[in-house]
């Protein structure tokens, strides 16, 4: 398996704490957020790590230097225009076999992705908390018969079963469809959209999308200064990496 890691993004809600680096590279604990992603892949097996940078990409490369990892760097030069639809479209041209895909904003515990690792599922597998309460931001996934039917953040609170955390196992036999679908996705919707659209337009064309929980264990994907304080205090404390 391989890594594609999303890491082009402004993160212009953060404000001052993204403006010379990537939300990647904020300070978590005594270490950049990304260096707890890199970790896990390590202790996993992954060794070949796709980057899709934007902001400050070489500020990102630069740091990510130090691993013995194999990386491909592949720079999104329209971060400020597209969203991670279409950094993913681009990552993709450099995709082997079958990936895992991980958003940078996101502090996990080693578990969730030990869950996902293991899985025995086919084709495309999220990892969900069904755990948390859910608003109206998530981007939120409605489950039926141990399948993913739905994924939206339009998605009523209250239909929803759990909430997608930007972290998912792509196999091998489905890497073709993906890519046509989001290659079809951004043809109708334009490079503005999440992924997950293209992960809806699966579903949509009978194409089985599985999960595995998070069972419970603590993670957060990163938007805000309120989101960084509570991922310092709060989330970090409670993982052991």
């Amino acid at each position: 398996m391989e890594a594609v890691i999303l890491a082009a993004g402004f993160g212009s809600r953060l404000g001052h704490h993204t403006r010379e680096i990537p939300k990647a590279l904020l300070k978590i604990g005594k270490r950049p957020l990304i260096y707890y992603t890199v970790q896990t892949l390590m202790e996993n097996g992954i060794r070949d790590v796709v980057v899709v940078t934007g902001h400050k990409g070489y500020v990102l490369r630069e740091y990510l230097s130090q691993f013995d990892l194999n990386f491909k760097f592949v720079h999104n030069s329209l971060y400020k225009k597209t969203n991670n639809i279409y950094s993913l479209y681009l990552a993709m041209d450099h995709v082997s076999k079958g990936f895992y895909i991980l958003n940078s904003d996101v502090l996990f515990h080693p578990g969730i992705f030990r869950e996902l690792h293991s899985s025995t599922k086919e084709n495309l597998i999220l990892s969900v908390d069904t755990f948390k309460e859910l608003g109206e931001e998530e981007m939120k996934v409605k489950i039926e018969d141990g399948v993913v039917k739905r994924i939206s953040k339009q998605l009523n609170p209250s239909e929803a079963d759990g909430e997608y955390i930007g972290i998912a196992r792509v196999e091998e036999n489905i890497i073709d469809d993906l890519y046509n679908h989001v290659s079809r996705v951004m043809e109708r919707k334009g490079r503005r959209v999440f992924y997950e659209e293209a992960f809806q337009s699966m579903m949509d064309d009978g194409i089985a999308v599985y999960y595995e929980t998070t069972k419970g264990l603590p993670w957060i994907e990163i938007d805000t200064p309120a989101d960084l304080m509570k991922a310092r205090y709060e989330i970090y404390p409670k993982i052991q990496f």
